[in-house]
This record gives C-alpha cells, sequence and structure tokens, in this order.
C-alpha cells in the first residue's frame, strides 16, 4: 500500500441513469433508488492531488495535481435545479480552470477523454474562484481592488465579487462530441437563466473565432476547414431554436471583421432572410443592424432597397432616432453609390470594390452634400417617404411626434412648412385651432413648452401668422404677439373678439389686456 495524504475534500458523484433505463416501467423503484446511490467519489487531498474512488472495488486513480479547488455540477438536490443533468466538474489549479466531462461507457472517466482545459473559463489573474453555483450556471469568484482615501496615505483594499458563466463552455463541448439532444436539453434548462442570451452569444463567437483562427493558421488544410465548420453549422442549429437567435447572430458579426462574414452566414442563414424574419417580428432595432451586413454580402442596391421598407416601418411605429440613423445610411449610400458608378470608367474594379461598403450607422448630422434640397437619384425616395410621414404627422396635429421626427431625422421642416403653407399645415380657424392644439401639447409639463417653442421658432422664420399667433398664445408669449399685432391692427381686432366671445378663452384674459395696453400706448405715441 501506498501512503496517501489526508482529504481535505470530498464530494460524491451519483450514477447516471441510462434514458432507456429511465423509460423501462419493469425496473422497480427500489431498483431505481439503488441506480441513483453514488458509485464514486472525487477526493482532494493536502497535497492538491485530485483523485477518483471508486466505491464498488475500492480502487482509487489520480486524475490530477496541483488543484486547489473543485466543485461538482451535479448533486442530491431537486429535479431541475441543476443546470445540467450530465455529472461534470471543474477544478482549480495553477493551471487555471479545468473542465472533466466523464462519457458513458466501459471506461467513462477515462482522463484523456474528458479533461479539458478550457481557455475561455480562464478568470482574470486578478480574481480569485469562490464556488459554483449549479443551478446558476456561474463561477463566483472575487478579486482585490486598491482604493485611496484622503483620510490616510495608506491604500486600502476592497474585496470586489465576480461572476462568469459556464453555460457556453458546456454547450459547445456537447456540440462538439455531437451530443445534440443534451445540448439542447441543457440549454433549454438554462432558457429563463439571467444573462442566457449572453451566454449563446458568447458560444457563437468563440465557435466562430476558433473557426476564423484556425483558418488562418491551417489554410491548406482543408479537411480542418471542413470539421469547423460544420461545428460552426451544429452551434447554429441550436441557437435557432431560441428566439435570440436573431440577436446573436447579428452582434457576433458586429464583433467580428465582416471579411468573415460569409463563412458566418453560410452557416446562420442569408442575411436578407434573417432581416425579412426580424421585419415580419417587428423587431426593427434588430432588422437594422442586418443592413450593414446586406450591403457587404448582397450590395448597395438590395441593402438600400430593405433600408427603405424599415425606414417607413419605423416611422409607423415613431421610431424616430432609428429612423434618423437609417436616414444617415441611405443618404451616404446612395452617395457613395453614385460617385462609384460615376468613377468606374477611371478606375479598375478591385480599386473600385474598396469603397461600396464603407458606410456605416455612425451618428452624424447632415453635411451639405446631403441636403435634401440635392434632387439626386438616392435622395428622392427618402424624401418623398419623410414629407409623407410629415403631412400625416401635421394633418393630424401630432405635434409632439412631429417634434421628435424633425429632430430624429433631421427633417427641413422650414422647407417643408414654406411649401405646405395652404396644404396639411394650414389653420382652418383661429378658435377650433387654439382649443384642439392646446389640447394637444398639454402645456402644463416644461416638455410640452419646451416642443411649443421649437414649432413657434420654425414658424416664425416663415412668417406662418396663423401658427404664430397660436403657439405665441398657449406660451403666454406677449412680445411676439405685439411685434405681429402692432403692424396688422386688423389681425389684433379679430384676436381681440375671438378670445373675448368663447368662455373656454377666460383664461387669456390677462394676456389679451397686457397686449391691448401695450398696443395703446404704441398707438398714442405714434400720435404725438
Amino acid at each position: 500500500m501506498t501512503a496517501k495524504s489526508h482529504p481535505a475534500a470530498m464530494r460524491f458523484i451519483p450514477d447516471q441513469i441510462p434514458r432507456d433505463s429511465a423509460l423501462d416501467n419493469h425496473i422497480s423503484s427500489s431498483s431505481n433508488l439503488l441506480a441513483r446511490e453514488p458509485a464514486r467519489c472525487l477526493i482532494l487531498r493536502t497535497n492538491g492531488e485530485l483523485s477518483l474512488l471508486d466505491l464498488d472495488d475500492g480502487r482509487e486513480r489520480e486524475l490530477t495535481n496541483s488543484v486547489e479547488l473543485f466543485w461538482v455540477t451535479c448533486g442530491q438536490s431537486e429535479e431541475k435545479t441543476n443546470l445540467i443533468e450530465d455529472v461534470s466538474w471543474l477544478d482549480y489549479g495553477y493551471r487555471g480552470m479545468q473542465v472533466w466531462y466523464p462519457s458513458p461507457g466501459v471506461d467513462s472517466f477515462k482522463q484523456e477523454d474528458f479533461l479539458q482545459l478550457d481557455p475561455d473559463l480562464e478568470f482574470d489573474h486578478e480574481v480569485y474562484p469562490l464556488g459554483l453555483l449549479p443551478n446558476a450556471g456561474v463561477v463566483v469568484g472575487v478579486s482585490q481592488r486598491m482604493s485611496f482615501s484622503a483620510c490616510t496615505e495608506f491604500p486600502c483594499f476592497e474585496p470586489t465579487p465576480q461572476a462568469q458563466t459556464i453555460l457556453h463552455c458546456l454547450l459547445r463541448h456537447l456540440r462538439q462530441r455531437n451530443k445534440s439532444e443534451e445540448a439542447l436539453r441543457l440549454a433549454q434548462i438554462s432558457a429563463e437563466k439571467p444573462h442566457f442570451s449572453h451566454c449563446l452569444e458568447w458560444l457563437l463567437f468563440t465557435v466562430f473565432d476558433a473557426d476564423i483562427s484556425r483558418q488562418n493558421v491551417n489554410k491548406n488544410q482543408i479537411s480542418v476547414q471542413k470539421q469547423n465548420v460544420s461545428l460552426l453549422e451544429k452551434t447554429c442549429d441550436l441557437i435557432r431554436n431560441f428566439p435570440e437567435y436573431l440577436d446573436v447572430v447579428v452582434s457576433v458579426a458586429r464583433k467580428t471583421d465582416g471579411r468573415h462574414w460569409a463563412d458566418l452566414f453560410t452557416a446562420a442563414g442569408r442575411s436578407t432572410e434573417l432581416f425579412e424574419d426580424c421585419f415580419q417580428r417587428r423587431w426593427y432595432r434588430t432588422a437594422a443592424c442586418y443592413i450593414l451586413v446586406i450591403a457587404k454580402l448582397e450590395g448597395p442596391a438590395v441593402s438600400q432597397y430593405c433600408a427603405l421598407r424599415l425606414l417607413q416601418a419605423t416611422l409607423d411605429e415613431s421610431l424616430y432616432e432609428l429612423a434618423g440613423e437609417l436616414v444617415r445610411f441611405l443618404l451616404r449610400s446612395g452617395r457613395d453609390s453614385e460617385q462609384a458608378a460615376t468613377d468606374s470608367d477611371k478606375l479598375s474594379p478591385r480599386f473600385l470594390g474598396s469603397f461600396l461598403f464603407c458606410s456605416s450607422f455612425r451618428k452624424s448630422s447632415f453635411d451639405k452634400s446631403t441636403s435634401f434640397k440635392d434632387q439626386s437619384a438616392h435622395i428622392a425616395p427618402v424624401k418623398n417617404i419623410l414629407e409623407n410621414h410629415a403631412s400625416y404627422l401635421m394633418s393630424g396635429k401630432e405635434l409632439f411626434k412631429l417634434v421628435a421626427f424633425v429632430k430624429g431625422t433631421q427633417f427641413d421642416l422650414v422647407e417643408y412648412l414654406q411649401r405646405e403653407r395652404y396644404g396639411s399645415a394650414r389653420l382652418e380657424n383661429f378658435a377650433s385651432g387654439l382649443e384642439l392644439i392646446g389640447q394637444k401639447l398639454q402645456m402644463g409639463t416644461l416638455q410640452s413648452r419646451l416642443d411649443a417653442e421649437f414649432l413657434l421658432a420654425h414658424m416664425c422664420s416663415v412668417k406662418f401668422k396663423e401658427w404664430i399667433v397660436v403657439l405665441a398664445t398657449l406660451l403666454r408669449r406677449s412680445e411676439v404677439l405685439f411685434d405681429l399685432f402692432r403692424h396688422d391692427m386688423r389681425l389684433w381686432k379679430a384676436y381681440s373678439m375671438t378670445l373675448q366671445s368663447h368662455p373656454s378663452f377666460a383664461e387669456y384674459h390677462d394676456l389679451l389686456d397686457d397686449l391691448e395696453e401695450k398696443l395703446s400706448s404704441t398707438a398714442n405715441s405714434e400720435e404725438k
């Protein structure tokens, strides 16, 4: 016999029941109970040796050394409380975090078959793992941060908790071993856990990044590339079972080089089809992220068509910030395409292709070259969509939305008002207009007053008297009304008579008295 160090920790490993046996009605409850009894035990000794003890024959086999801590993902708690049903465990030592995946078979605990040093489980060197939460699928650790205080010259040390998910590592391992049903079951168990979408994104990113890295290293090894693509396709097939799939794919694309997008979307599906799926589900923000991918893979014409459809949909849903980004993309993309077509006779095809897809969603205001006044081919459809929406808002006097629309899309409201003075922007009657717009704006809030000031400034720039009178009255801007009425006394008399004749406008009588006093004093000074 060989002397062993004293045990420092021990954990039973329950024996797994084959699925066929679990469904067999001939198995008695007593045999089920015996099958669930632990058959093996993990022992960590004081010298860092991790060994596996067979409880049936008493044989103990050393697995690894230099281990500080270990955790088992399965336990004897209630059903479905653990993240994974299969037996697996993790250990931590100087090598980092190691994952153990025993598989069913004659020798299911053979070391070279189930030990993996997973780089995605490596913590920051300043983080020390403390425990595993199987029901949440995270490893919890602590780091020590330094902070300084004015009351002492010495630094203070503050322990900070850290957490890292293990779900993506387990899913990737199961897919590598073609255990699709087990991977799907594990993902379904974890679907309600926090950060599930982030785990799926991390899973796809690590698989895709490994695919890219191996392709760069093994460019001449076709068999390796086929294997990697197959794993990427398996991962996409797994994630496709969950509604997070569309967000996950485009998020991974945005984090990787566009030169490799073709490989990703060969496995994940055509970018236009994924965009259409988002569009039909009315996930417009996710659909907008696919526009750049479509421009890269399908060409600018297809991306502009998709962006125009999405622009109309976002305007209908009042998503004006997103609509503004789509407008900026359409103008830049169209301008670049026209420039490319103009220079195509002078440039070689290879040089031309270098800037066909240079558009991005950077937030920036319009420059002079992208003004709506330029009646070029790529501006006309965008301008028509925006003007039709502006007419819809102005006709319904949806002034809140109109202000948000103008600010979000940088729409030229002044030019529109000059043209629509006698169209959709016209006020038929002052009294009804004052009452309706007052109800729409609800002047009791600060934002309403700011929106009214924004509209008043634009109406003054085009000298739209009807709107100036209404908005200035709602804002009680007597100086604006005075400047307008002193040059048009007929308008003043009609305004005064209207406010006095309607009982609902009694709140403006003090404003009326103030204006009458100012106008009278002005008239007397002019007579003298």
